[in-house]
């Protein structure tokens, strides 16, 4: 049963612990891993073989679970996401060989792909279509704080571990923390996600893949969070080549992505208003465009100069993922929509693994501005399309 308000049900707040706990787990653990490698000597080479191992699983995974989901419901993919975080959280914290440390962030990231597909689908399938901007903000603002929590939870215990022993690294403590973060989402999952309310809806239909990438506006949908998301991976890795060709340290490029960081919260915290006053397409074309103009804008700054831009471009860029979720579940039909929803985290997974690699070639030959030119101007194609692509009745 769909209901037109976010929140006003039961299973929202449940929902809401789960995400947290969710993104808590992911970013406590995926930095203690590479911890890990670094401990057990497995160099650059195989930091980049576990972290890839994160996104192989879920960028060919992600379609079969949302099938999964619209015929079962979400219950089962939220549990089973949940108990993958937990016992591969466990297992990496007594893990000691690199195969080992692959495998298990393989699974891990797994366990986050079933557990992202299936909150999002929750809110897909019992918020009704005009409701969906204000139930996708609230979600991604719990989101952003699960990410700001597991880090730190998982520094505090490991620096706690680390001052009171003098080692050079312990992290198995902290992958224990996220362990348990990973153990409330699945707790949370109980009362919030559904079992067989999807496939009564869907009624035994199962749509072609095709049909769902036909409906109008879906690939618009993807291809603008795919750029959105390419965009902020590529802002967290070339801030720093940035500011060290602007004489801005360490301290310095910390506090401007801790900046970019708290503005995206805060536009995700006014969506619901931006959306209401102004309508979804108006303010997803305007977030966007002005994420094109001070991404291009930034390379040209120096570091007085980049505060502003880089607050109005986290802001901006914060809008993106919120109205792109509503945007891909409002045009989708029951029963796909958990497909859908997969699809879109294809999507991006897709975008974070060619598109850096593009912008690394083009850094080589252009430098940082080629990077956030190349950014711009993706941005600025995708604002077109959204401009024009249909996009749900509540627009």
């Amino acid at each position: 049963m769909t209901n037109p308000r976010a929140g006003s049900g039961r299973w929202f707040g449940p929902l809401m612990v789960a995400a947290v706990c969710v993104q808590a787990a992911t970013f406590a653990a995926r930095p203690m891993v590479s911890y890990r490698a670094i401990e057990i000597g497995a160099g650059n080479l195989g930091i980049g073989l576990i972290t890839a191992g994160f996104s192989l699983l879920p960028l060919f995974a992600a379609v079969s679970v949302g099938r999964w989901v619209d015929a079962s419901g979400e219950r089962g993919a939220a549990l089973l996401g949940a108990a993958l975080i937990t016992g591969s959280a466990l297992a990496l914290a007594v893990a000691h060989s690199l195969w080992a440390l692959v495998l298990l962030n393989a699974l891990f990231g797994l366990g986050h792909l079933l557990s992202v597909v299936a909150q999002q689908a929750v809110i897909a399938n019992r918020v009704a279509a005009g409701g969906h901007d204000r139930a996708y903000a609230r979600f991604t603002v719990f989101t952003s704080l699960g990410q700001l929590a597991g880090p730190a939870a998982a520094a505090l215990v490991a620096g706690g571990t680390l001052a009171s022993r003098g080692e050079a690294a312990d992290v198995g403590p902290a992958l224990v923390v996220a362990a348990g973060f990973g153990l409330v989402a699945g707790l949370a999952s109980l009362p919030s996600a559904g079992g067989g309310a999807v496939r009564e809806r869907a009624a035994g239909r199962r749509f072609p893949l095709r049909g769902t990438l036909g409906q109008e506006g879906m690939w618009q949908a993807l291809v603008t969070s795919l750029a959105t998301v390419s965009t902020i991976d590529l802002v967290l890795a070339y801030l720093p080549a940035w500011g060290e060709s602007r004489g801005a340290g360490v301290v310095a490029v910390g506090a401007l992505l801790a900046l970019r960081a708290a503005t995206t919260m805060a536009s995700r915290l006014a969506m619901e208003r931006l959306v209401l006053r102004y309508g979804r397409r108006a303010v997803l074309v305007t977030s966007t465009v002005v994420a094109a103009v001070t991404v291009a804008a930034l390379p040209l700054c120096g570091p007085a100069a980049a505060v502003p831009v880089v607050a109005l471009m986290g802001f901006a860029l914060g809008l993106g993922q919120p109205l792109t979720l509503s945007w891909v579940a409002g045009r989708a039909r029951a029963g796909e929509r958990g497909t859908a929803l997969a699809l879109r985290l294809t999507g991006n997974r897709l975008g974070q693994v060619l598109v850096p690699a593009l912008a690394g070639v083009v850094a080589g030959a252009t430098g940082v501005l080629g990077v956030f030119s190349l950014s711009a101007a993706m941005l600025a194609a995708t604002a077109g399309l959204a401009a024009r692509a249909p996009m749900s009745t509540a627009e």
